[in-house]
């Protein structure tokens, strides 16, 4: 690995200043405000043209202090002498070589012991309108958020791309919706930043080096409960792109499965420290509505399952059949949404929780059952007595299986 650190003072880039010299020593530089990192490979005939872009952007546009980073993967064309040249010839741009290709390996390089309070990292192409880079870094300023995207899938995103990146991009990101169900839309937006006192505590978590490490890292800022910003950017898709479609996507899937089971037997979580996002201290209103919408889903299906077994087998068993039918995936949405466990911490308590309150409430409908006679009478004393548990369920759940102070 090879750095060229020429760091010049920032302090005043947000207006035009006069060049300081490449040779400022980097010890007695004032930290940006902000790193942007580009990572790069075999970029040699865009990398000028698009680092004076930024550069002239963050020099006239930009209100906090801020540094280029280009991060060489290992190019094996002129990229490096581009990039030395550059950090050697412009203010507040630097340069760092890799010997080893791979973009999440370069962020990695160039985010370690970076002293910036908010590292960054966007492609070479800036195919995404630099006018989203504000609205970027502004929550992290203020504290609002612990890590921010761009969006190309979220809520008035602009995107220009063709049909089979457009697919792949939607289908991938909808794989990791049922699979980890994450809060965030576009995992693969190459423009994201990171507080960086976040990134230095998240970022040895990460064990992927190549594509795969942005969607690593937000799912384990979500799971360590941090908050992730999403912006929605106007983004034109480069032609010329070095990632190769088909092996990135079964990179990723591969990464996905890996990560699902590290999430599954409890690893993924770290001690945030002073940067953990406090808890609050009561969630009711969020716990009681998730908790009515799966029982909604719930009911539907023990309903149907009664219906349609009652007349071979009888009320009492169909109500048995139907309720123990769901009395898992209820307590495993519950877990999961409404009280927020998803690790293997006290798994088999909350499990053998929800299935002694379902049998509780299950014994009650099946004695009210044994006592009525008639379709539309046995729907109504199911209902009856579905919704005296759930009301029951919910207390017992919250206080007893869940509890508040976790």
């Amino acid at each position: 690995m090879t750095l060229i650190d020429l760091r010049p003072d920032t302090t005043a880039a947000a207006a035009p200043s006069p060049v300081t010299s490449p040779l400022v020593d980097p010890d007695n530089v004032t930290s940006p405000l902000v790193d942007i990192v580009i990572p790069v490979y075999n970029e040699a005939k865009v990398l000028a043209a698009s680092v004076t872009t930024l550069r002239d952007y963050l020099r006239d546009h930009f209100p906090f202090t801020w540094r280029i980073t280009i991060a060489d993967n290992a190019s094996t064309d002129t990229t490096w002498l581009v990039a030395a040249r550059l950090a050697l010839t412009l203010d507040g741009v630097r340069a760092i070589h890799l010997d080893q290709k791979g973009r999440g390996r370069a962020l990695r390089r160039a985010w370690a012991g970076n002293d910036a309070t908010i590292v960054a990292y966007m492609d070479v192409d800036l195919s995404t309108g630099l006018d989203a880079l504000l609205p970027l870094i502004a929550p992290l300023v203020s504290g609002h958020s612990d890590v921010a995207i761009g969006s190309r899938l979220a809520p008035g995103a602009s995107v220009a791309r063709g049909p089979r990146r457009e697919f792949i991009s939607r289908t991938y990101n909808s794989i990791l919706r049922a699979v980890f169900g994450n809060g965030f839309k576009d995992a693969q937006c190459g423009f994201k930043a990171v507080r960086r006192e976040v990134a230095d505590r998240l970022v040895p978590l990460v064990r992927d080096n190549e594509w795969f490490f942005d969607t690593e890292l937000l799912l384990l800022a979500e799971r360590n409960g941090l908050r992730v910003h999403e912006v929605p950017v106007t983004w034109i898709d480069d032609p010329d792109s070095r990632v190769k479609v088909g092996k990135t996507a079964r990179d990723d899937l591969k990464g996905v499965a890996r990560l699902a089971n590290d999430f599954a037997h409890g690893r993924g979580t770290t001690d945030l420290g002073p940067v953990a996002r406090p808890a609050l201290d009561d969630d009711f209103g969020r716990q009681i509505v998730v908790f009515g919408k799966i029982g909604v889903v719930s009911t539907i299906i023990s309903l149907a399952l009664f219906l349609w077994l009652r007349g071979s087998t009888g009320a009492v068993l169909a109500n048995l059949i139907a309720v123990g039918t769901t009395a898992v995936g209820n307590t495993w949405a519950n877990r999961r949404y409404t009280f927020g466990y998803r690790g293997t911490r006290e798994r088999g308590r909350h499990y053998m929780g929800g299935v002694v309150i379902s049998l509780a409430g299950l014994a009650l409908s099946s004695v009210a059952l044994a006592n009525v006679s008639g379709s539309v009478a046995q729907v109504l004393v199911l209902l009856f007595t579905w919704t005296l548990a759930t009301l029951a369920r919910f207390g017992l759940l919250r206080n007893w299986v869940f509890r508040p102070a976790r």
